[in-house]
């Protein structure tokens, strides 16, 4: 009798239970090891978005870019709206906004950066932002 009911309860609370809620991961960036933002004068034009893997690029009308960041920025929100975040945490960019970066290329990727694993395509060293 009492085995019984352990599962008649255990069933029971089985179907009452929901399945876990899956919140999106939050979004990443790719950062330097220079605090300071690039020098070079190029400029990219673009809006900040994030893909499937939640890795951010600024979409130009060309092939997206990886936007290296300085060392210290940082980025808060989720996919699909988010900030970045320079070092004194002001921030400087929003998804979905028009920018002007300045900057320039990257020639390659260097193991001092932090979120590896994002930085493919067109690697752009940011420097001076501007928003629409």
């Amino acid at each position: 009798m009492v085995v019984a009911f352990a599962a008649a309860l255990v069933v029971s609370l089985s179907a009452c239970s929901s399945p876990p809620v899956v919140l999106s991961d939050p979004p990443r960036i790719v950062t330097s090891d220079s605090q300071m933002p690039s020098g070079m004068e190029a400029l990219l034009r673009g809006t900040l978005t994030a893909d499937d893997d939640g890795c951010v690029h600024a979409e130009t009308s060309g092939e997206p870019a990886t936007l290296v960041w300085p060392q210290g920025y940082t980025v808060t929100g989720d996919q699909k709206s988010f900030e970045i975040l320079d070092a004194s945490k002001n921030v400087v960019a929003r998804s979905g906004s028009a920018l002007a970066i300045g900057g320039g290329g990257a020639g390659s990727i260097k193991d001092t950066w932090t979120g590896l694993d994002c930085a493919t395509g067109t690697l752009w060293m940011v420097g001076a932002i501007e928003t629409d």
